[in-house]
């Protein structure tokens, strides 16, 4: 299910999104400052953010700069929620890279229209330029795009768990003990390097400069990859 981050410095207002988005099927995370919203971005990438347009220290309009200035984040719908009825801060909003917003108090069906047609219009577009990657459990078979892997069945497992998760963040001990089962600090990690390395051979266009198993330095490895889980090839 598609996840949505909410940017409010507004305890109340938080709470309130989160059951409205929740109720929908929506995975929410939170945050409670801008500062707050970038950190936990660091390591995963919402579908969608809604954010508060007015909030102490970072305001929503400068971290919506500072999001569409990061390649992780530069496309990821933004909604902002404003209290401020003023044109003004409406084309503030809008100029510093959000995609839509709604005025505050908000009626709960509206916001819920907005984020589905925002996701839809994002899916759309990220069609066209993300990879497919398919993975068939049963047969133990993996595809990219229409090219079948030949994965041994350790790089199968090893892909197989990072895509149940794309996008996420997978840490070395993450994978040592999702895939390999071993007790929290046991392991070692060139053990992961190693079979990432393996795949990236077998996947990757130019194994080098990886774009569909990346890495960020000192935290782990994400599938950037439209990811389809089929039951037979």
């Amino acid at each position: 299910m598609y996840e949505i981050m909410i940017v409010d410095d507004d305890i109340q207002m938080l709470d309130m999104v989160e059951l409205v988005l929740r109720r929908e099927g929506f995975t929410v995370k939170r945050a409670s400052s801008g500062f707050d919203a970038l950190e936990q971005t660091a390591d995963q990438t919402p579908d969608l953010f809604v954010i508060d347009a007015m909030m102490p220290e970072m305001d929503g309009i400068t971290l919506c700069r500072k999001l569409r200035a990061h390649p992780q984040t530069s496309n990821t719908p933004i909604i902002f929620l404003t209290g401020n009825t003023s044109s003004n801060n409406v084309v503030d909003a809008l100029n510093s890279g959000g995609d839509d917003f709604i005025r505050k108090p908000f009626v709960p069906r509206e916001l819920i229209a907005r984020v589905r047609a925002h996701i839809r219009r994002s899916a759309l577009y990220g069609e066209e330029s993300v990879p497919i990657l398919r993975i068939v459990p049963t047969q133990f078979r993996a595809f990219m795009e229409s090219r079948e892997l030949t994965l041994t069945r350790v790089e199968f497992d090893l892909l197989k768990y990072m895509c149940s998760a794309p996008h996420k963040l997978h840490s070395t001990e993450d994978l040592l003990a999702g895939v390999w089962q071993y007790p929290k600090g046991v392991g070692d990690a060139a053990l992961v390097r190693n079979h990432i390395h393996n795949l990236r051979r077998k996947i990757e266009d130019d194994p080098e400069r990886p774009a569909v198993i990346q890495s960020r330095h000192g935290r782990g490895y994400v599938v950037k990859a439209r990811v389809l889980v089929d039951d037979e090839a």
